[in-house]
């Protein structure tokens, strides 16, 4: 019995050991078979790998190796012919005469074979890329997993071969012979058009033979062409790793538009250029360490990191021009439609500068930016800008902005707000320390130091548009200064006075209490809330409007004298024309400019008109509405203080 015992409890464990010697010896001779593994296996494998996600015709001729046994075999694939997706036309994508490479087995049956040497004959390829940015070569089913790990080739040879490259979007088209081999590295020459142009383009590279596969990898490349000359040298961190390079860059062309054509940042049309920059490049993120050169004109220099996060592009920059007119900014068809715009509307001080931000893609960022002396080819009282500028979610906002101007400053805020609807553009700008002739150009009428403040808020595609319709304030005040005195006596409506000044001294001035412009906006319409000015020797007050559609000014300033007055001048003083050529009309006397030495006739003229006022001839209501009776000095200090709030 106790035998009988024994044997049943030996039999289990005899079992187990037979089941696993079983498996090992299976195992074992599946390794083996793994070396041996027919190349006509490999055939079907290779042939869906080729075809990749996209539903086109592979054929390929035969597949050897070189060896009956081994685990690296080098396969030889011959006579390789892929068609082009349907999207892309008639024709192949890809002619291969044969490709051979060492690859390890296992990777090859698993579709995740990478190879460390290839020796390519006979290839012929055709890229393409359409109007939309679809590729051939890219189906949008990449694993980035497998992508990261890192360069592998360490032998490469390629002979007897060519490529054509269509890039519809680009409006680039090239094609020529392209070689690796161990004496004169890689090789890539093509010729034919860019932008409707001759163009070639060269791309060469080290040699590929017995290297370390992340050893850095030395390249260059150029496009000539009128369109664009680009030249680029660098280093790769790895044998043809174009996810991680460092390079020198220098472009030429005659607008940014066209190097945009083939980095396809989203620049925009400018005058001719040239740039040079240091860039890196890793994975999907973009680094730009210098930058430096013209546009136009424009001398420029700053750096940039975009990147590449959530599905959105994410910008940190400074940039710094020592000098810019914002003329080169326009290419020349912008520059022509913006002169046909002033032929048929006229000259305008609102800036007509696009804010829609519909084209604007996934993009975020920041950046810092500095003008050290603005240029113009028309008189301009701008000086120099900067200021930090942010942009979220189609929300741009131009942050601690200073303007510097011939005198004085400007400083504050801008905001545009395109999220939904039509674009909202808000202000928030104070000026300080502006001579009142610097900025209205009129002459030595008043001379005076403004301040003032505008908070305006309106919607539209320019900026021009959105403060047409606009609503919110806008104020200039002085504290002090002086007034040509026949104008102040004008203003009174004295013409004694003012008779007094011309005949005896015509340039004679009068101190300045005050001058208070506070205009109420609404829907693009500034009225006065209020306008008054306050001299030693007058007071005036404004009515009337400027209507930002069109840029017109209609203004009436009438007023009292603050001592005797034994005649009143009719008519008072008016302010005409538009914003960028106001004309002020002193009463009766024509323009301001004249009133310091108005003819016989213009005196005669206001006397008469005086004259049948006093007498009650052709008096009216309007007349009457002319003077202030018994004028009070203004509380320049409160009126002062809610303009500028």
């Amino acid at each position: 019995m106790d035998d009988i015992g024994e044997t049943s409890s030996r039999f289990p464990y005899r079992k187990t050991r037979n089941i696993v010697a079983v498996i090992l010896a299976i195992f074992l001779l599946a390794i083996l078979l793994l070396g041996a593994v027919p190349a006509s296996i490999f055939k079907t494998v290779i042939s869906e790998k080729l075809q990749g996600a996209s539903d086109r015709e592979v054929a390929i001729g035969s597949v050897s190796r070189d060896s009956f046994f081994s685990y690296t075999p080098v396969i030889t694939v011959h006579n390789v012919r892929v068609a082009q997706p349907a999207w892309a036309g008639e024709g192949d994508f890809l002619k291969l005469k044969s490709i051979s490479a060492r690859v390890a087995v296992l990777d090859i049956l698993t579709g995740s074979a990478r190879p460390d040497r290839l020796a390519v004959d006979g290839l012929d390829i055709a890229l393409i890329r359409d109007k939309d940015g679809r590729a051939n070569w890219d189906e949008g089913n990449r694993n980035n997993d497998m992508d990261d790990r890192g360069p592998v080739l360490t032998d490469l040879d390629v002979g007897n071969s060519r490529f054509s490259f269509t890039d519809h979007k680009r409006g680039l088209s090239i094609e020529g012979p392209v070689s690796i081999n161990s004496e004169e590295g890689l090789r890539a020459e093509g010729s034919g058009t860019f932008l409707e142009s001759k163009a070639s383009m060269l791309f060469t590279g080290g040699a590929i033979a017995g290297i370390d596969p992340e050893a850095d990898y030395p390249f260059s490349v150029s496009l000539q062409a009128p369109a664009l000359e680009l030249t680029a040298t660098g280093i790769m961190q790895g044998v043809l790793n174009t996810d991680r390079f460092t390079a020198s860059l220098s472009a030429r062309a005659p607008t940014l538009k066209n190097l945009d054509q083939i980095i396809e940042a989203g620049l925009f049309g400018t005058q001719k250029i040239d740039l040079q920059a240091n860039i890196r490049h890793e994975n999907k993120d973009w680094y730009v360490k210098k930058l430096s050169g013209t546009i136009g004109r424009s001398n420029l220099s700053g750096k940039a990191d975009i990147l590449k996060r959530d599905g959105r592009t994410k910008i940190d920059a400074t940039i710094k021009f020592s000098t810019l007119d914002f003329d080169d900014l326009a290419d020349d068809a912008g520059l022509a439609k913006a002169a046909a715009l002033t032929r048929r509307i006229g000259p305008r001080v609102l800036p007509n500068t696009r804010i829609n931000l519909s084209k604007m893609g996934p993009t975020d960022g920041q950046m810092t930016f500095t003008v050290d002396r603005l240029l113009s080819r028309r008189d301009t009282i701008f000086r120099s800008v900067h200021g930090k500028l942010s942009l979220d979610h189609k929300v741009i906002k131009i942050t601690n902005l200073l303007v510097g101007l011939k005198s004085g400053r400007m400083s504050g805020s801008v905001q545009v707000d395109h999220r939904s609807g039509a674009p909202k553009l808000s202000t928030d700008l104070t000026l300080s320390g502006a001579s009142i002739s610097d900025l209205i150009g009129n002459g030595d009428i008043v001379t005076a130091t403004m301040r003032g403040r505008i908070k305006l808020a309106g919607t539209g595609d320019t900026f021009r548009e959105a403060l047409e319709k606009a609503d919110g304030k806008a104020a200039m005040v002085a504290s002090g200064g002086s007034v040509r005195a026949t104008v102040a006596h004008v203003l009174g409506q004295n013409l004694g006075g003012a008779v007094e000044e011309i005949i005896g001294n015509p340039k004679a001035r009068v101190p300045l209490r005050c001058l208070v412009a506070n205009f109420t906006a609404r829907n693009g319409i500034l009225t006065p809330s209020p306008l008054a000015i306050d001299t030693t020797v007058s007071i005036g007050r404004g009515e009337g409007r400027i209507t930002l559609k069109g840029e017109t000014v209609s203004l009436i300033l009438r007023g009292g004298a603050k001592g005797k007055s034994a005649l009143r001048i009719v008519d008072p003083i008016k302010i005409t024309g538009t914003l960028n050529a106001p004309a002020v009309s002193v009463a009766g006397l024509g323009k301001a400019s004249d009133a310091e030495k108005p003819s016989l006739g213009d005196v005669l003229k206001v006397a008469t008109k005086s004259i049948g006022s006093a007498l009650g001839i052709g008096d009216s209501d309007e007349q009457k509405k002319a003077f202030i009776q018994k004028p009070k000095s203004l509380n320049c200090s409160v009126l002062v203080a809610e303009a500028m709030r």
